[in-house]
């Protein structure tokens, strides 16, 4: 009894110090997005919508405007509706949400691996060091508020309804039914529905998640609940919406390829995939091999006879996001090529499965317990916290003079902006402004990529002059700026 009272107390400890790491590890990290956030200013498409969405005189003007961009331009009609009602609030709030955002994507990677404890820190740090380090594009797809929208919001929503599905399936088989079935069906309908409307080659990874849901029940004789059916036709239907919009059809036709045509497009577009693939995933994919390699060979040195379907099973949860990732990378092989950041919701499904992979060979393959693996086990978890440990050291250098960088380069826009309304005010049209220093170009921004030019009919000076209202905006290096029009 004594010794029952012992163990229960020792565990709450356990678990006292697991949430306290836990937390601390999610403070920390959102205290460093929101700086990098709040640092970051606005670029490019930015000012386009920036200047529809500030004249719309309310909510209905912004989902016409929405409606306009879906019939003449883009599909992505969920995202970039939260994008329209966020640039009419404070720059503060859009700042705060896509932080929160930030970490709740890492949240829902955490949620999706198996086999962690509760509030399990090493699993959290790796999610962090997984968006942090591996994020493709992370100027693009994170920081900048436009692509933010489209790239990590539209990921959270997939992912979260990826997520919401698989904890109800969870709770379906624990129990053999779930209370207010038809309530949640619709809702995962609603949910899919939005999930499907938010990026076309992630979205389609939404639906192959459920599909082999539904095989897999299918194979193994398993009920297939109600709810797991309207939550494919959501989906399909979100999806739908997104990929036959007109506005789609025109962009498409815009961006075409021009050195080929038919089948030997899609086989251009598979060799620059395959690219993207080596320049992104490189590291991640030896990582996602290193954890299979070790799984089979501590079976092997068990003396386990294993056949290859017994592989699969046990490392079915890493297998399905890595089929996740290249089903979604190689999807867009069948549009015209996108940027790399286009990638960057088959980057979170690698990661996923990445740590899916470590968590397994710790947890499963090579605990820390009696038994001829504790070696081998002891080994690994050294390896293992070691990287991460040193991948951690590395991520808080590199972030503290990111943000240092950033916080510069806010404040050469900001006395940008500052001149521009100054000349305005002063009755100026035509504005010559500085460019940004050039010492401060790090990867945590595309400023440089989106920066103005010392040609008005360049494409961001375009969308300068238009938002400022002005008959031209243009750059000049920051020091000739100085010594002619600096004060």
């Amino acid at each position: 009894m004594v010794s029952n009272l012992k163990n229960t107390d020792l565990k709450n400890i356990d678990l006292k110090k697991r949430k306290i790491c836990f937390y601390f590890i999610v403070i920390v990290s959102f205290v460093f997005i929101f700086a990098m956030n709040c640092f970051t200013p606005m670029l490019s498409d930015d000012f386009d919508y920036a200047g529809q969405a500030r004249s719309a005189t309310g909510l209905l003007d912004l989902v016409r405007q929405e409606y306009h961009q879906y019939m003449t331009w883009n599909g992505r009609s969920v995202t970039f509706m939260c994008f329209r009602i966020f640039l009419n609030a404070p720059e503060i709030f859009l700042k705060l949400a896509n932080s929160i955002v930030f970490i709740a994507l890492s949240v829902l990677m955490y949620l999706n691996i198996d086999g962690r404890k509760d509030y399990d820190p090493f699993v959290m740090l790796l999610s962090q060091l997984g968006l942090w380090i591996f994020a493709v594009s992370f100027s693009q797809t994170i920081l900048w508020e436009c692509g933010a929208f489209v790239y990590l919001w539209g990921m959270t929503i997939i992912l979260g309804f990826m997520t919401l599905t698989g904890y109800l399936l969870k709770r379906f088989d624990k129990n053999g039914r779930i209370d207010k079935e038809i309530l949640w069906a619709v809702l995962l309908f609603i949910s899919g529905w939005l999930a499907g409307w938010c990026n076309e080659n992630t979205s389609g990874g939404s639906i192959l998640f459920i599909i082999i849901y539904m095989i897999y029940r299918k194979v193994k004789k398993v009920r297939i609940p109600a709810f797991l059916y309207s939550a494919l036709v959501g989906n399909i239907i979100g999806l739908g919406f997104l990929v036959l919009g007109p506005g789609v059809r025109t962009r498409a036709a815009l961006a075409a390829d021009d050195n080929y045509t038919g089948i030997m497009a899609i086989v251009a577009r598979i060799q620059k995939l395959t690219l993207y693939e080596k320049d992104a995933f490189m590291v991640l994919l030896m990582i996602i091999a290193a954890t299979m390699i070790w799984t089979v060979i501590i079976k092997v040195s068990d003396g386990v006879d294993s056949s290859m379907l017994d592989y699969v099973v046990v490392m079915r949860r890493r297998l399905l996001f890595l089929f996740l990732h290249f089903a979604t990378v190689y999807a867009l092989a069948l549009t015209s090529l996108p940027e790399i950041r286009a990638v960057f919701g088959p980057g979170v499904f690698l990661v996923i499965a990445c740590i899916q992979g470590i968590t397994d060979n710790m947890h499963m393959d090579s605990p820390i317990a009696e038994g001829k693996s504790r070696s081998a086990g002891i080994i690994l978890h050294f390896v293992y916290i070691s990287i991460a440990c040193a991948m951690t050291i590395y991520l808080l250098f590199d972030i503290v003079e990111g943000a240092v960088n950033l916080q510069r380069i806010r404040r050469d826009y900001d006395e940008r902006i500052a001149y521009i309304e100054e000349q305005i005010a002063s009755g100026n049209q035509d504005i010559v402004v500085a460019k940004f220093h050039t010492d401060f170009d790090c990867r945590y921004t595309c400023a440089y990529e989106m920066e103005l030019s010392d040609d008005p009919s360049y494409w961001t000076n375009v969308q300068y002059t238009k938002y400022f209202g002005v008959n031209s905006i243009i750059a000049i290096p920051y020091d000739e700026w100085a010594g002619t029009y600096g004060q």
